[in-house]
């Protein structure tokens, strides 16, 4: 139902349109939330552990409800989920403007609206993934999700620069009211979706039987295990970056709020090139595609712990965003190609889980070990991880046939 005719264009048809404007508009306020809140606290204490603590409240307790909400979102209305968590959001960093507003001296809304941020984002992110395939047919699938990635990079590109220019020229309070104001807008579009009926229409089961139902499903296609662990290591070197970035161009490069805005830009920016080549390239062999883009990545880590130059810097993010997406994207389409969709909302959870899992243990290495090692030796260490660990991928070939 809903499904796009086979010629139609993708940007022709409405319900997609909505979905890749509502989550324009989010990724929007998550870019400016990501700089703006890491500024303020940075600049409020100079030091990473606060940054990495913020970091850790979005991420831990987010990992609770992931493991415990996965299985029922496929016994729930997508669309409702998604507006709902958009317009959580908004409420809580219109609450962090109006207090942060009244009392700069007092950090702890931050910390707030970067809780509830992370509790919703297990709701988020597995609703939006599920939703695509019940209006793309599959022949359009992978052309969809590259489309929706190159759109949010965009947004991922102007939103570092535009929360540095701003938070520079009248500070960070204002960047919180256009978070507000941007997660409010996303959840209006999403609500102009179609309507989404769960697919699971008789009342869901104990939680226990459907979680093991989407585990089942790794067991049966052991290449969804092997991807996952290769996201959540990509996602673990994340997690460092999160607490690195800024110290790494104000510290090491001697930038400045608008600097740390274009750096944070340049990886997006590569990124949204990376999209819109991904599906015009024909793979015979995808996994030497997509694991190479990881040993790209790898080396892109190991070369920012040597440079000196701010220019060199950005390039180095533009590079290494502009391999990402061949993982990336190839990763997601294959998940929504294999899975049911019976079972897409808690196998996705699960994937989300795995993934999710290791970003607080970067969060935590890069807050607690980057001031003690510094930064550029940790930057050469995950990038020696990454590549070691995504070499051996290269070589098996019959995994990634199966």
């Amino acid at each position: 139902m809903h499904a796009i005719e086979r010629r139609t264009p993708l940007l022709s048809h409405r319900p997609y349109l909505f979905i890749l404007l509502g989550q324009l508009i989010s990724e929007l306020g998550a870019a400016l939330g990501t700089m703006a809140t890491s500024w303020l606290l940075y600049q409020a204490t100079g030091s990473q552990v606060a940054v990495g603590e913020m970091w850790l409240l979005y991420f831990l307790p987010s990992l609770a409800v992931q493991l415990l909400a996965g299985p029922y979102l496929d016994h729930l209305d997508n669309k409702r989920v998604i507006v709902f968590s958009q317009w959580m959001r908004s409420a809580a960093f219109c609450f962090s403007f109006l207090f942060f507003t009244v009392h700069p001296e007092q950090l702890w809304p931050l910390y707030v609206a970067s809780l509830l941020n992370g509790l919703i984002q297990p709701l988020y992110v597995p609703s939006c993934q599920s939703i695509l395939p019940r209006i793309v047919p599959k022949e359009q699938l992978l052309q969809a999700n590259s489309y929706l990635d190159s759109v949010l990079r965009v947004v991922m590109i102007m939103g570092p620069p535009l929360g540095g220019a701003i938070v520079a020229t009248v500070g960070g309070a204002p960047v919180l009211a256009i978070i507000a104001v941007s997660y409010a807008l996303s959840g209006t579009f999403l609500m102009l979706c179609p309507y989404t009926p769960p697919i699971h229409r008789e009342a869901p089961q104990r939680w226990v039987v459907m979680f093991r139902a989407g585990l089942r499903v790794f067991a049966e296609k052991p290449v969804l295990i092997w991807l996952s662990m290769y996201a959540a290591v990509v996602q673990f070197a994340v997690g460092v970056t999160l607490v690195l970035n800024l110290p790494f161009v104000v510290d090491e490069l001697l930038g400045t709020s608008l600097h740390v805005g274009i750096f944070l830009a340049g990886y997006p920016l590569g990124y949204l090139f990376g999209s819109l080549l991904v599906p015009h390239f024909l793979i015979h062999h995808k996994h030497m595609v997509m694991f190479g883009s990881l040993v790209i990545g790898g080396t892109s880590f190991l070369a920012l712990g040597f440079v000196h130059s701010f220019s060199l810097a950005v390039a180095i993010e533009i590079f290494a965003g502009l391999a990402a997406p061949f993982f990336q994207i190839h990763c997601l389409s294959l998940y929504q190609l294999s899975v049911p969709q019976t079972l897409m909302g808690r196998v996705l959870s699960v994937r989300l889980l795995i993934i999710r899992v290791t970003m607080p243990l970067g969060v935590w290495l890069g807050g607690t070990i980057g001031e003690t090692v510094g930064v550029r030796l940790l930057f050469m260490a995950i990038g020696t991880l990454v590549v070691v660990c995504a070499l051996p991928g290269l070589f098996f070939s019959k995994i990634w046939q199966k």
